[in-house]
């Protein structure tokens, strides 16, 4: 094979398997359904719309007019849990958002191993409460909106706790 072609090939699959999410730490079988369901539905939304886009094209070709492309409005996004602690973390993301009427887009049973990412999908705009904790220290909290230009949320036992200030 030709440089060209391996280096295409390379770049195709940095592009595919980059932008993929898996359930590796997801332990909650709820949680691991729901992500593959807004997978699929998020993957028929994107094919769906370039099939659209390209079929105006050709239309707006044919007919020698502008062509304007189709969007629709983002409804995920995706984000990346990192655990930067030297301990396992227990983590759950709890929000109000509901997902085809049977239960909220929660995120429960997230089990990192130290250093570990979990490349999660999540609808857009939304706010989460993410719930963490080690084996041995107390549940922590931290709020996350995903309408921000937040893609990782990095978490670390003892993050939200205040140093008390010391009086002389």
């Amino acid at each position: 094979m030709s440089k060209t072609k391996i280096i295409l090939l390379v770049l195709t699959a940095i592009i595919f398997c980059g932008g993929c999410t898996n359930a590796r730490y997801l332990t909650d079988p709820t949680s691991i359904e729901r992500q593959h369901d807004m997978r699929s539905n998020r993957v028929g939304k994107n094919i769906g719309e370039g099939y659209l886009n390209i079929s105006f094209f050709i239309l707006a070709e044919v007919l020698n007019s502008e062509f304007k492309p189709v969007e629709s409005e983002r409804t995920f996004k995706r984000i990346s849990v990192i655990n930067q602690s030297a301990d396992s973390l227990f983590v759950n993301m709890v929000t109000d958002i509901v997902w085809k009427e049977n239960g909220y887009c929660d995120i429960m049973g997230i089990v990192l191993p130290p250093g570990a990412r979990q490349k999660l999908l999540v609808p857009y705009p939304a706010a989460y409460n993410v719930y963490f904790q080690s084996p041995w220290t107390e549940e922590e909290k931290v709020e996350v909106r995903t309408d921000s230009k937040l893609r990782q949320i990095k978490l670390r036992t003892g993050m939200t706790q205040i140093d008390s200030l010391k009086t002389n």
